[in-house]
């Protein structure tokens, strides 16, 4: 297991669309753990690198989650009209 490094609280403007990856995790329910996972083997929500830290844009995390919508265990949620999927 390896252990991520720990780097000091950011001060972000207030409006900021970019949530850290504590922040997304929470958004998403998710444990930190499991959002690292999905960046390190792929298929998780897009990310971004600013200067070393990785950062989530809000609307990439709604439209991951959207992504992963269903109806039931056999049926996947119809894409809606007007979405940009």
């Amino acid at each position: 297991m390896t252990k991520t490094r720990s780097q000091p609280p950011i001060d972000k403007p207030e409006g900021c669309p970019f949530l850290t990856v504590v922040e997304a995790a929470t958004y998403l329910g998710l444990r930190r753990q499991t959002l690292d996972n999905y960046r390190w083997q792929g298929g998780g929500p897009a990310y971004r690198k600013h200067g070393g830290r990785v950062f989530y844009d809000r609307s990439d995390l709604d439209r991951w989650s959207l992504d992963r919508s269903f109806i039931s265990t056999a049926i996947r949620a119809p894409k809606h009209y007007g979405d940009q999927r």
